[in-house]
């Protein structure tokens, strides 16, 4: 038999996050359609027993899913931000996450698999609209605590939230100088020589 399909014995019996994070694997590659409990018993090489230890039903496994990426992708990367350095080092951080290599990737391909979720359930738009709004209220605080005026604060969160989101797709992490001048936009200031 398959080493993926052996099923485990109880001794190493799955926990609850690890059941969540195939879901998340499964989500990124396939949809939110294809996270079901046999495909994911399956690749866990375990019995679909193990799932119901964990969750009532395949609705409290999609929560789950949204609530952990909402912790990874966001409250977590907040907390990790805000042990570092001034604001304005803790922006220029998180300005380049999205080139951080093959975990912002995986972390993109999640978002992605989330965002498109969030067009067809309530539950995922109402998540994303939450990550957005934290999102943004972050990137403003630390514009602002930057130095740049409030007024303009919110609009520079946008734009360097649609930096963050975006720029991977457009922009070579190579690109030192590129990148340096798409901050110095987000910064207010003038931009450095290409």
């Amino acid at each position: 038999m398959p080493a993926a399909t052996k099923k485990r014995s109880t001794s190493t019996r799955l926990d609850r996050e690890a059941w969540i994070n195939a879901a998340l694997r499964q989500l990124a590659e396939h949809g939110i359609e294809s996270v079901r409990v046999e495909q994911l018993a399956a690749k866990l090489g375990v019995t679909k027993g193990s799932f119901y230890w964990h969750f009532q039903d395949r609705d409290e496994l999609y929560g789950a899913i949204l609530e952990l990426w909402r912790k990874r992708a966001t409250l977590d990367l907040i907390d990790r931000l805000e042990r570092k350095g001034d604001p304005r080092a803790r922006l220029e951080k998180l300005l380049r996450v999205p080139f951080a290599g093959r975990k912002a990737n995986q972390a993109a391909e999640v978002e992605l698999s989330v965002r498109l979720w969030g067009r067809r359930d309530d539950r995922a738009k109402a998540a994303l609209e939450e990550v957005d709004r934290l999102r943004l209220e972050y990137l403003q605080q630390l514009i602002t605590a930057s130095g740049v005026p409030q007024a303009e604060a919110e609009a520079r969160a946008v734009v360097a939230y649609s930096y963050i989101r975006v720029a991977p797709t457009l922009v070579d992490a190579q690109n030192e100088a590129l990148m340096a001048q798409c901050e110095a936009v987000i910064f207010g200031q003038d931009l450095p020589p290409a």
